[in-house]
């Protein structure tokens, strides 16, 4: 049996403080391994709201994306400088599928990724980006609670319980 090494992990995040819970357990585990971090939001496609015979869509011109882009990716490299930061549009695909091609495109070992955890009508109605990528994908899924505290990865336990 061949090991690969794990040199190139990707973690996902939406922007919220939910979705960035995952990247302080992601930069510990590169830090440990001697990984590339590659950070990764999917911008997702403007939605149309439907009432009746009244319909909104967000804002979609190329201008407004490429604003908020900047405005995430400014905020990502702060959060996170020594990473590699991509945000991708969606284009027409579910956000799933957008970090599976992602992940393929970069050669990425593991995905990192903070779960909702919705269960039952909420996942059912919601469905789980997190779950959908756990079953799809071709490498190994970490996936965080929300509510799991940072892991000290390759930390002596000696060291971290004194």
């Amino acid at each position: 049996m061949t090991t690969t090494p794990m040199n190139r992990i990707l973690v996902t995040t939406d922007g919220s403080e939910l979705g960035q819970h995952a990247l302080s357990h992601a930069q510990g585990l590169a830090k440990a391994l001697g990984a590339e971090l590659i950070v990764l939001s999917i911008q997702t496609d403007p939605l149309v709201a439907a009432y009746g015979e009244y319909a909104y869509a967000m804002p979609t011109s190329n201008e407004t994306m490429d604003e908020m882009k900047a405005s995430l990716e400014n905020l990502l490299h702060e959060r996170v400088p020594d990473a590699r930061i991509m945000v991708e549009r969606a284009q027409g695909r579910h956000v799933s599928r957008a970090i599976l091609d992602v992940a393929r495109e970069e050669g990425a070992q593991m995905i990192v990724m903070t779960t909702h955890g919705r269960s039952g009508l909420g996942r059912a109605l919601m469905g789980s980006v997190a779950q959908a990528v756990a079953q799809h994908a071709a490498v190994p899924v970490l996936l965080i609670k929300g509510d799991q505290g940072p892991v000290a990865w390759g930390q002596d336990r000696s060291a971290v319980s004194s």
